[in-house]
């Protein structure tokens, strides 16, 4: 078989050449350039004679640099994978080094394409198509390539080859194809690794203390095994709230202040330490309260800064505020107040605009249901803007009427759509609506045990009164 010669581009002098002589900080260079670039020198680190770069007055020798640590992990004396113009990179971490190429099989990307023989297709292949074979053993539980044994049973080829072994902490004996711990002392070590990690996050010695009272508490309550899985996460509670542990624990106001409710949320099971330990409960009306008060706010950020239209929805909540604090109002009426009134101004194209009677007939045709919501907004902006809106000749007008028929017609007209769940209690409730003008209040009372299918639709009995419905209302739209 004759030998092929591939030209390589040489970085010296910028030509096509056969053969590379030396590879340097990611680059290449052939004879010539070597010759002329790299001269015989004193290694600045060690003072032995090596050729070196010329122009690089911090180069080194190879058998310096091979002493250097990996850039991606940090180790020494590791066998090295590449060498690139930031440094020395290890066997283990050179995959990461490589150019991302797609897998021969399911065409992913990846930099870790390998050749695996026993599937003799001769394919380079990602990972995940190198394992596609493999199987949880069931006598170590670890991922691995399972064969039969005397019995029978597939496990992998250490736990059948190999004699079980005593975990080297506890000395229960486990599955040679486990690692040298059992599982309750893995998961301990792992618990009290990132503890040891973590608690260099706290400068103040009580939290520290804290900290590690949690810990154990967070053992007992549900195991080494969900405690290490938790605790990352749990830490972020800690550090978000570093500064209120000076040398108390904080009381409920400062942690929902600084956390707010949904914060809180996130951390159940520190809430439930406090709670048992410290006798620091944060009362859920309060945190109802801290959640309303952040839902409004969040709504008006939808509205661009700066705007009109920002700038006239933030006076109004300010005025309900002011309204809220007097005891006239709860934080959940000024959350439902101000959800119609920003719903209003982002419908209007140009956010310098103040609504009109048209606008607001433009939004309540699409959301008649907001129509008493949006009182309080249009008689603010009458008062403090002047917009002279009709609303309240408006609110009593056919028009108001008309467009809840039409939300309602559009509701009922998607429900025949075939590709739709059919809800019989949806299209009773705006069945009943539509066709016997019943209240919206008294639809939501309607039960399921109140329906009766007959042949032609439903009957529905309330109040001692029938009223009937059909199964299909192609017909009441044809006409």
């Amino acid at each position: 078989m004759t030998e092929v010669n591939i030209e390589q581009l040489c970085n010296g002098c910028e030509k096509s050449v056969t053969q590379i002589k030396k590879r340097y900080k990611g680059k290449k260079y052939c004879s010539t350039c070597y010759a002329r670039i790299f001269k015989k020198c004193l290694c600045p680190k060690c003072g032995l004679s090596a050729r070196l770069p010329k122009n690089d007055d911090q180069a080194i020798c190879n058998e310096c640099i091979k002493k250097q640590p990996c850039i991606r992990c940090n180790q020494f004396n590791r066998p090295i994978g590449k060498l690139t113009e930031y440094g020395v990179v290890c066997n283990s971490c050179s995959v990461y080094f490589r150019e991302v190429e797609r897998c021969e099989r399911c065409n992913v990307l990846s930099q870790k394409l390998t050749k695996i023989s026993r599937f003799n297709d001769d394919l380079r292949v990602c990972p995940k198509c190198s394992t596609r074979d493999y199987e949880t053993c069931p006598s170590c539980h670890k991922y691995r390539l399972l064969e039969l044994d005397e019995k029978g049973n597939k496990v992998c080829k250490k736990c059948r080859t190999q004699p079980n072994k005593p975990c080297i902490e506890c000395k229960t004996m486990i599955s040679a194809g486990c690692g040298d711990l059992c599982d309750d002392c893995y998961w301990i070590k792992n618990l009290w690794s990132k503890f040891h990690q973590n608690i260099y996050l706290f400068e103040s010695s009580f939290l520290k203390k804290q900290y590690e009272n949690y810990v154990l508490w967070l053992v007992d309550l549900v195991g080494a095994h969900q405690a290490a899985l938790y605790l990352n996460k749990h830490t972020h509670f800690f550090i978000k709230t570093e500064m209120l542990w000076k040398n108390d624990i904080p009381d409920a106001d400062q942690l929902l202040l600084v956390l707010r409710a949904s914060g809180l949320r996130k951390f159940e099971l520190v809430t439930q330490w406090l709670d048992q330990i410290h006798s620091i409960k944060i009362s859920s009306v309060h945190k109802n309260e801290c959640s309303e008060i952040d839902q409004a706010n969040k709504l008006i950020e939808q509205l661009p800064q700066p705007s009109l239209a920002f700038d006239v929805v933030f006076a109004y909540k300010q005025k309900l505020d002011e309204k809220m604090h007097q005891g006239k109002t709860s934080t959940r009426s000024v959350r439902l107040a101000i959800k119609p009134a920003v719903a209003l101004m982002l419908s209007i194209q140009d956010k310098q605009l103040l609504p009109d009677l048209v606008k607001v007939k433009v939004y309540l045709s699409e959301y008649s249901g907001q129509a008493a919501a949006l009182t309080g907004f249009i008689n603010f902006l009458n008062d403090q803007y002047d917009t002279k809106i009709d609303y309240i000749s408006l609110k009593h007008s056919n028009f108001m009427k008309e467009a809840s028929k039409r939300k309602l017609e559009k509701e009922l007209i998607s429900m025949l759509n075939p590709n739709t769940d059919f809800n019989i209690m949806v299209w009773v409730k705006n069945g009943l609506q539509l066709f016997h003008d019943m209240s919206y209040q008294d639809s939501l009372k309607i039960k399921l045990e109140m329906i009766v299918e007959i042949k032609d639709g439903y009957n529905v009995l309330y109040n001692n009164q029938n009223y009937w419905l059909p199964k299909n209302i192609d017909p009441f739209f044809k006409q």
